[in-house]
């Protein structure tokens, strides 16, 4: 079991790194850093407003903490096959399971990091202590292990604390323990907690019969999450695009075909009905009119709206790729240039819809001449730059 635990950790390993050099572009750190630094400063501004006392910092400590406390998966590794071929080793396998909680608990430490940094300075305005914000991270840090292990509890039959309710309760107890009373009392009872289910897990592993079915399914979950994640950046095998209509996100199809044509009917339906492209598009445009509305910077607002636009282009070109690849198209008696005027149109309607959003909502916190000013033509250049030479170089390049 040990074996085949380190076998499959390489190719696990190997594959993450094959994928990573397409994910840590210089596109995405571009917008990591300014969509970061928008969010840290909007973040900071609204510090500043905020006082030691005021009555929703506490309710937001307790949510955001439950909240991280729910992180973490086991990263189990389990194929298809395994329920088949390795039942006969399953007295062995809490051998390989062992491994993967150490994997699954190291794992989880990053996104809680992550959260905890961001929570710290309420922690610090609200307590003035470094010893109670730290107490109430630790806290965080153990419940988020806690639930870790209960999940792996639920890879058995029979295990019925391993309810998410429980889990759900026992963390708003000791969370809200912390917050509101005594942090080192919190951070007492979620360590008991911890333990209790490091306790009942090794019980598990010795008396209770293994789920297959259900740990190579929430494995699989696990995978596919991780491969659409992937196929932002690049083609992935293992994700099949799920088609189907969005009934709600008709309206939006109709604005963006404009004058109904052959590749204009194509282009919108294949970036909303299919894959991620209009879920990403959605989200990149909602993160930018996040930090346009908060932010008092103009620099900052004007440059995150034409970043947000150019990030979007370059993400919804891609819909020229089914089309091109397609070899009916060929067949078609229809131009060869009307793919390429076609895809320009829809882009023009995304650029526009998306720069009347940012704008107004830059607008709406900060009402001044400069501002549109500076707005309207940082996105009217990015907008000529993209339609101009972006969009036909790629075109031509997949040619």
């Amino acid at each position: 079991m040990n074996e085949l635990w380190n076998s499959r950790t390489k190719q696990y390993q190997k594959m993450i790194m094959r994928y990573l050099k397409y994910v840590l572009n210089d596109h995405l750190i571009l917008a990591l850093l300014f969509f970061g630094g928008g969010i840290g400063l909007a973040y900071s501004n609204w510090l500043k407003e905020i006082h030691p006392g005021t009555w929703y910092i506490k309710p937001l400590v307790l949510i955001g903490g439950v909240l991280l406390t729910l992180l973490g998966n086991p990263v189990l590794l389990l194929k298809l096959p395994d329920k088949v071929f390795l039942v006969p080793k399953e007295k062995d396998i809490h051998q390989y399971l062992g491994k993967s909680v150490k994997r699954s608990l190291i794992s989880v430490v990053l996104p809680t990091l992550i959260g905890n940094i961001i929570l710290f300075p309420l922690l610090a305005l609200e307590y003035h202590h470094v010893e109670a914000a730290v107490a109430i991270t630790v806290t965080i840090f153990l419940g988020s292990m806690a639930n870790v292990l209960r999940k792996y509890q639920t890879l058995y039959f029979d295990t019925s604390l391993s309810q998410m309710w429980f889990h759900l309760v026992v963390m708003l107890i000791a969370v809200g323990l912390g917050v509101w009373f005594s942090p080192m009392g919190g951070l007492i009872l979620m360590a008991i907690n911890l333990i209790f289910r490091v306790v009942l897990l090794n019980q598990v592993f010795k008396t209770k019969r293994f789920n297959w079915n259900h740990a190579i399914d929430l494995e699989n979950s696990r995978m596919q999450r991780l491969y659409h994640f992937f196929s932002l950046f690049t083609n992935v095998k293992q994700v099949s695009a799920e088609v189907k209509r969005r009934k709600y996100a008709d309206g939006l199809v109709h604005i963006l075909s404009g004058k109904p044509t052959l590749f204009t009917y194509l282009y919108p339906r294949i970036m909303i009905r299919s894959g991620n492209q209009g879920s990403l598009m959605l989200r990149l445009l909602l993160l930018g009119m996040v930090i346009e509305g908060y932010s008092q910077q103009i620099p900052l607002k004007v440059i995150v709206g034409g970043l947000t636009i150019y990030l979007m282009v370059i993400q919804m070109i891609d819909i020229y790729r089914p089309v091109h690849e397609n070899v009916f198209i060929k067949i078609y008696p229809v131009s060869p240039d009307a793919a390429e005027k076609d895809l320009l149109s829809v882009m023009k309607r995304i650029i526009l819809i998306s720069a009347i959003f940012l704008t107004l909502i830059g607008l709406i916190s900060n009402l001044s001449w400069n501002f549109l000013v500076a707005s309207v033509v940082t996105q009217g250049i990015v907008a000529v730059i993209l339609l101009k030479w972006f969009i036909p170089r790629y075109i031509k390049k997949l040619n």
